[in-house]
């Protein structure tokens, strides 16, 4: 990194409006040292050994005879009932009895015949069978109250488990545990290594080599979010190692013998995306044939581009979409900002917040000793769907400034962030999603070398950029730079220091005059002169 609009790196390091530029080698994960060629050199390690709270919560329900009921708390990128399943191997030599949809009768039997939960025996059941049978609770507590030799576990996603807790008074007493998704980037490669090497015997994967791994360990980093861990959802994890292994197959022409590398694992990673793309790729037309207007040139007053991410329906799959975000002044009012999004009910409960946010720190700033003579207004244009969250809210701060300084704002950045009363820029998600949006928009209308984006100093660590961003960024075709004032935003956006209001060439110092200005016109004409 290296700070960037400054004369004076010493004085950079101390001041609130520092701004710095990541540089190629900051965009890179630190994967550690490995000292193996392909996963054959691995011993391998299945998901279900990972889970280090799971096992010793299954080993305090076998090993304690009061304890009746497990409940494995997991996601939907996981299979909990398989992970269940691998921990009674595992720990005890154990094959459980798998319950997934049993009728009344499979479960609790009749006169002359026995059920699953009438015997001794080890149990596993997603938790949301209960859920569509609340009636059976009843029964259920009875088996487990009698069944002496019964151990029951009962697994589901979050929201699953969280329903019946509520539903089923006997779950307060039950074993707990999580299915951990996410894992310290120390040791990653050898993790994911051995964790895809238990894949070879269960689903014919073949061995992979080292630089496929590490693909597979940065894809794990962009699903936790965070280049410092590996988030790993199974299930999307073992499709993507299967369609890898079937595209090193096709090459290899029929021969058993074959290792996948990095090649295949990039084409079933762009395989995954392209199958759900396509709105993505939709709002691209858009922007190609202007029927979005948004500007990677020039510079506008009171126009800034922001940056969002749209979750496509059905899908789960993100993007990055910019957003063209205006503010426009006028005379008089309560000397707020309007957001228009609100007022039109296309926005949410967090937006409204991050919004009052900006009103806040716009009364510290500027109407401590007198108020602003001046009203805002907010809106993100072409926008006709109902946003929330407060990432935005540097975005706007921004654009309510240039109109108060009347200074224009480079069009060739967007920005992302949101801000606290006091300016201090905090973090957001989505920041990949959100960079790559806009580098594909910069791209499309032609790369100038000054384009790039504001983040927050601290979404540093969430970078795990596709190699096109992270191509351009070594090449300087496109900048990422990080703050953590809105000062600091401002002075890049607007070329100018925030300054003192005493400082007539400063943004605090022209937004003083201008409302001194405004203040006296008003202060001079009479009341009826408003009507």
């Amino acid at each position: 990194m290296k700070y960037v609009f400054t004369d004076n790196t010493t004085e950079a390091q101390n001041a609130e409006d520092a701004v710095l530029e990541l540089e190629y080698n900051d965009l890179l994960t630190n994967l550690g040292e490995y000292s193996f060629k392909t996963t054959k050199d691995l011993t391998p390690r299945s998901f279900s050994k990972l889970q280090l709270r799971a096992r010793n919560a299954l080993k305090s329900l076998l090993n304690n005879p009061l304890s009746k009921v497990m409940l494995l708390c997991g996601s939907t990128s996981v299979d909990t009932i398989d992970i269940a399943c691998d921990l009674f191997k595992d720990v005890a030599s154990i094959t459980p009895t798998i319950a997934i949809a049993p009728t009344k009768f499979e479960l609790f039997g009749s006169e002359k015949e026995s059920g699953v939960l009438t015997e001794p025996g080890f149990v596993v059941m997603p938790c949301s069978h209960f859920i569509d049978h609340p009636k059976w609770l009843g029964m259920a507590d009875a088996c487990i109250a009698m069944n002496e030799g019964l151990k029951l576990v009962l697994c589901g996603d979050a929201t699953d488990c969280a329903t019946l807790n509520m539903m089923w008074q006997t779950l307060d007493n039950a074993v707990r545990a999580d299915i951990v998704l996410e894992y310290p980037i120390l040791g990653a490669m050898t993790l994911m290594g051995s964790l895809v090497a238990s894949y070879s015997e269960k689903y014919h994967v073949n061995a992979f080599d080292d630089k496929a791994i590490r693909l597979l360990c940065i894809w794990s980093c962009r699903q936790s979010g965070d280049r410092r861990y590996l988030g790993i959802p199974e299930a999307k994890l073992l499709s993507l190692v299967i369609e890898a292994n079937r595209y090193a197959s096709l090459k290899a022409h029929g021969s058993e013998d074959f290792i996948v590398t990095e090649h295949d694992v990039l084409k079933a990673i762009g395989a995954a995306d392209f199958r759900v793309n396509s709105l993505a790729e939709s709002e691209l037309r858009n922007h190609r044939d202007n029927q979005i207007i948004l500007e990677t040139k020039g510079e506008v007053t009171g126009q800034i581009n922001g940056l969002s991410v749209i979750e496509t329906a059905g899908t789960s799959y993100e993007y990055g979409e910019p957003v063209r975000i205006t503010a426009t002044l006028r005379a008089g009012g309560d000397g707020d900002v309007i957001d228009i999004e609100r007022k039109a009910e296309l926005a949410g409960q967090i937006h409204a917040k991050a919004m009052m946010i900006i009103n806040g720190f716009l009364a510290t700033e500027f109407g401590s000793e007198q108020p602003l003579p001046v009203s805002a207004s907010l809106v993100f244009e072409q926008s006709y769907s109902e946003i929330d969250g407060d990432s935005a809210s540097l975005t706007g701060l921004c654009a309510v400034i240039s109109s108060l300084a009347d200074l224009p704002i480079r069009q060739d950045l967007a920005v992302t962030g949101a801000v606290d009363q006091f300016g201090d820029v905090q973090p957001v998600g989505g920041v990949n999603e959100k960079i790559e949006g806009f580098f594909k928009i910069c791209r499309l209308h032609g790369l100038t070398g000054t384009q790039g984006v504001i983040i927050p100093y601290s979404c540093i660590h969430q970078l795990v950029l596709r190699p096109a961003v992270v191509k351009a960024v070594k090449e300087g075709r496109f900048h990422i730079y990080v703050v953590g004032h809105v000062t600091g935003a401002s002075k890049v956006l607007m070329k100018t220091n925030w300054g003192e209001p005493d400082d007539n060439e400063s943004i605090c110092g022209k937004i003083c005059t201008r409302l001194d200005d405004l203040s006296a016109v008003k202060a001079s004409k009479p009341w009826w002169h408003l009507w």
